[in-house]
């Protein structure tokens, strides 16, 4: 862990010195910020433990010309840096050190014809609601963005914003199509998690593949909508998962997905709903979220919010988990402390609907957790 963070202060150190140099006689503005999570969890498996989730490093430097440079890692520390089996067949062997400590963004965002421009890694923006903690006000993800528009890009990105509409259009390395796990705490026994598709940027298992997505909205004063697109091509060994999970066989290599979301906020009530439909090869899956809030104006009072998820597809359930239409129920309270500082509690009703005489898992998820951020 000491050489993990090591690693990522010397990153945002250095930084810090190209921006200097390259930029001697106008230095630009450096800002340094973290934050970390620290979380007690407990689930039906009797596991109750602290954990650090998550510490997060970053640098942004405001340069010349309006143009930002902007770096962030993340550093798992429960996370194995063991060497394990790809997450597909083929491609190269696992390694946890990826997901331990990640790359969260690294990128110029820049004045690009009358809009912005962002070239390098960082989160996907035009496709679906982008699930950052603004937009899904809870700290956990739930599993649409999961299976949809959590993980990161590596790209360029470009978006334009006039009156009341605004446009996006993104080309970056396709992600890979793998899973994540439902209930998944640190130190948590497998037997008390649910493995669903997602699409995952897989830093050392790179598609070699291109996609392109586009993000097009209107914006009110109390709401916003919008409609996106994606399309790309899986890996052969991606659309192999799928078909040995259904008990065939295929050479489809589809990967495409669109959908719709909206915002609402005024006064107090706020409110979000999104619905997305990916095609995987011969799959098509679909899934809807569905969230309600209640935010004071007041910045230390307490929030509320309840959130349901659902993710179906258009196959016969096996006894394999990917295949299985799932769904999760959220209820969140956020209490802010002070400044950066804030306390939540989750709990995550989790079901699914098994296949092939498989049964069901009891995976939900109880947690309390202490945010604080510099």
């Amino acid at each position: 862990m000491r050489k993990a963070i090591g690693k990522g202060i010397l990153v945002v150190l250095l930084l810090g010195c190209i921006a200097t140099i390259a930029y001697a006689q106008a230095a630009p503005t450096v800002e340094v910020h973290g934050y970390m999570q620290n979380r007690m969890y407990t689930n039906p498996s009797g596991i109750a433990r602290f954990a650090v989730e998550r510490v997060s490093l970053s640098a942004k430097a405001t340069l010349p010309e309006d143009r930002i440079g902007y770096l962030e890692v993340y550093f798992h520390p429960w996370v194995t840096d063991a060497v394990g089996a790809s997450p597909t067949t083929g491609g190269n062997a696992a390694l946890g050190e990826q997901s331990r400590t990640y790359l969260e963004s690294a990128y110029l965002d820049s004045p690009f014809a009358g809009g912005r421009i962002r070239i390098g890694k960082g989160r996907q923006l035009n496709f679906g609601l982008t699930p950052a903690i603004p937009n899904r006000k809870t700290s956990q993800y739930n599993i649409l963005a999961e299976t949809f528009t959590q993980d990161r890009v590596q790209g360029f990105q470009y978006d334009w914003k006039g009156g009341s509409t605004d446009f996006g259009v993104s080309a970056f390395t396709d992600l890979r199509l793998e899973n994540r796990q439902i209930g998944n705490t640190p130190g948590v026994n497998g037997n008390y998690t649910v493995k669903h598709l997602a699409e995952r940027d897989d830093t050392a298992n790179l598609s070699g593949r291109m996609a392109v997505s586009a993000r097009f909205g209107w914006s009110g004063p109390c709401y916003k909508l919008h409609l996106s697109g994606m399309t790309g091509q899986l890996i052969q060994a991606d659309a192999n998962t799928i078909a040995t999970a259904f008990g065939t066989t295929t050479t489809d290599t589809k990967h495409d997905m669109y959908g719709v979301d909206a915002q609402y906020a005024k006064g107090a009530l706020v409110g979000s709903g999104e619905y997305y439909v990916g095609k995987f090869s011969f799959e098509t899956v679909n899934g809807y979220s569905v969230l309600v809030g209640y935010e004071p104006k007041d910045k230390n009072a307490r929030k509320l919010y309840a959130r349901y998820s659902a993710i179906n597809n258009d196959q016969t359930p096996t006894a394999t988990q990917i295949t299985w239409p799932v769904q999760q129920l959220l209820i969140g309270v956020v209490q802010p402390i002070g400044k950066g500082v804030w306390a939540e509690l989750d709990y995550e009703k989790n079901t699914e609907t098994p296949g092939g005489g498989a049964a069901d898992v009891d995976n939900d998820l109880l947690f309390v957790e202490f945010f604080t951020g510099f």
